[in-house]
């Protein structure tokens, strides 16, 4: 048995500039195995999906090959 029987919550990752502003958060989804990006008010920026190894942004674009999550959240 690989996978536990009852939902894993999400891992969060919290994204600060220099000054330490929350610019963005990264969610790393365990069963669908894609991390999702987001900026500072909770709005969709982008997401990785693992097993493809792939980059798309809010719309579903592909921005690139390999986890490019962090070059889509705003700075400021």
């Amino acid at each position: 048995m690989d996978t536990p029987a009852y939902p894993q919550p999400a891992a969060v990752q919290i994204v600060r500039d220099r000054r330490g502003i929350i610019v963005g958060r990264l969610e790393t989804q365990h069963n669908t195995r894609k991390t999702i990006a987001r900026d500072a008010r909770g709005l969709l920026v982008g997401q990785y999906d693992h097993r493809i190894d792939v980059t798309r942004d809010a719309c579903g674009v592909l921005v690139g090959t390999g986890n490019l999550l962090p070059a889509l959240l705003p700075r400021r």
